[in-house]
Formats: structure tokens, sequence, C-alpha cells
């Protein structure tokens, strides 16, 4: 996991140099998503029964609820927005893209998703700033345009891409697994 929230901080910090190291080292996506994004997303998901030491109104059965929620909802996304970037990502790029590179940035991007998600479930005032850190997120998807090799006409498209696939299907299944439960 150590080698995985490198990746994810370092893309943090600086995501064009975050995107050509993980090109240089040859990321794994397999071991990137069992040892990395698995465990990540059920961190994410225990971090929601933080606000049972800040919030009045939480009760157990409704961080639980909550918790489950957003582990479903990004063990879906997981495989939902793969299956959107398959799609949509040979429009985009140059020839066929590397599933293996495809792979990489899905895992990369919702583990960014999940850090947002974290750092939302651990400040007990709801910031105005975190809601907007999915842009964040976004311009570091926009910056493995390189990375896939995007052709230059089609970045627009390609930021669309992710807006849809990364950053839009983790909270719409959220919000949907939310009403549900709840």
């Amino acid at each position: 996991m150590s080698a995985y929230l490198k990746y994810l901080f370092q893309l943090i910090l600086s995501p064009t140099r975050g995107w050509e190291d993980i090109s240089h080292d040859g990321a794994d996506p397999d071991e990137l998503l069992r040892r990395g994004l698995y465990p990540l997303t059920g961190v994410t998901a225990l971090t929601e029964f933080v606000q049972l030491f800040y919030s009045h109104d939480a009760g157990i059965g409704s961080v639980l609820q909550q918790a489950m929620a957003i582990f479903c909802a990004f063990f879906a996304a997981i495989f939902l927005s793969r299956m959107l970037l398959d799609a949509w990502l040979p429009k985009v790029t140059e020839g066929r893209p590397s599933e293996r590179r495809t792979a990489t940035l899905n895992i990369m991007c919702i583990g960014q998703m999940e850090l947002i998600a974290i750092i939302d479930n651990c400040i007990p005032a709801g910031l105005t700033l975190i809601h907007f850190l999915p842009i964040y997120a976004l311009l570091i998807f926009y910056k493995s345009s390189r990375y896939m090799a995007v052709r230059a006409d089609s970045e627009m498209n390609y930021i669309v891409v992710g807006l849809l696939s990364v950053v839009a299907v983790p909270k719409v299944l959220y919000w949907l697994l939310s009403l549900i439960l709840n």
C-alpha cells in the first residue's frame, strides 16, 4: 500500500511529474488495485465512523449505513468507471490505449476521489472548499493526457471523459446508495 500512497501523494503534489514516474516505474495495476485501492476503499468506509466523535446527531446505525454506502459506491465505481474509460478513451487517444495504462489511470483517479472522501469524513465542519477538491482530481486526470497519448485536438473531450467516468460515477453511486439505505 505504501507504493500506491506514494504515487497518490506524488500526483497531488506534482501531477505531471507523478504521471511521468508512474510511466517510468511501469506500475503494475493489479498490484496497485490489490495492495492499494482495495484497502484504501476499506479505510474510506471506516472514516465514516469518525462522525461519532464530532457529530451529536450521528448514531451508530446511520454511520454504519453511510459506511456501507461509501464502500459499495467506490467498489462499484472501480469497475463502472473502468468500463466507461474502456469505451471512451479510444475516441480521444492516438490508437488503442494500453489496457495496463487505462487500468492504472482508473486506479489512481478513483484513489484520488477516495482521499477526498476521507478528508471530507475527518473534518468536523463541512468546509465548502472540500466540495471543490474533485476539480483538482480532474486536473490530475487531465495531466495524464501525455501518459495516455491523448490527441491534441481531443483534450477537451478527454476532460469530459474524466469528469463523467472518474468524478461523477463515485458521486452518483454514493448518492443513489445513500438514498436506498436511508
